[in-house]
């Protein structure tokens, strides 16, 4: 016999596979875009990701810390209102400069967090494209130990 506890979480569960979307889509952009994996300055991995460098700062907040103890483990979100269409993440105190690429689903809410490695103190910057145009924040990060084998 079935409990009310157990009858109500797989009536949840159904709901929720059944309201889930039935395509989705990821572009591969370490397959797509490989140079912009290995590119060592900033702005050649932004034109080989979004074709242009041109960028209007504003309308992106990024948020990470102003001195980072660990330069393994530092936190980092972007977040913007805008209707982006992909963003990514970026810094310039590591040979490959290019941190991570999301693609937004139509109608998807900009607001990711992830945690980057450092070697050294360094720029990171965060770019969201909305109908083709970049918009930017950027903030230093000091690196008080290495975090790329530091």
């Amino acid at each position: 016999m079935i409990n009310r506890r157990n009858f109500l979480g797989l009536g949840l569960g159904a709901l929720a596979v059944s309201m889930a979307p039935s395509t989705l889509s990821a572009i591969d952009f370490r397959k797509d875009k490989p140079k912009a994996w290995t590119a060592t300055k900033v702005d050649a991995a932004i034109q080989e990701i979004f074709g242009t460098t041109k960028m209007t700062k504003g309308k992106v907040k990024l948020k990470a810390p102003d001195i980072a103890e660990n330069g393994a483990v530092i936190p980092v979100t972007v977040s913007s209102k805008l209707a982006g269409s992909k963003v990514a993440i970026l810094q310039d105190a590591n040979p490959e400069t290019l941190v991570a690429v999301f693609t937004v689903p139509e109608g998807g809410i900009i607001d990711y967090s992830v945690r980057i490695k450092m070697a050294k103190t360094g720029n990171v910057t965060a770019i969201v494209e909305e109908n083709g145009k970049l918009y930017s924040d950027a903030k230093e990060v000091k690196v008080t130990i290495g975090g790329c084998g530091g």
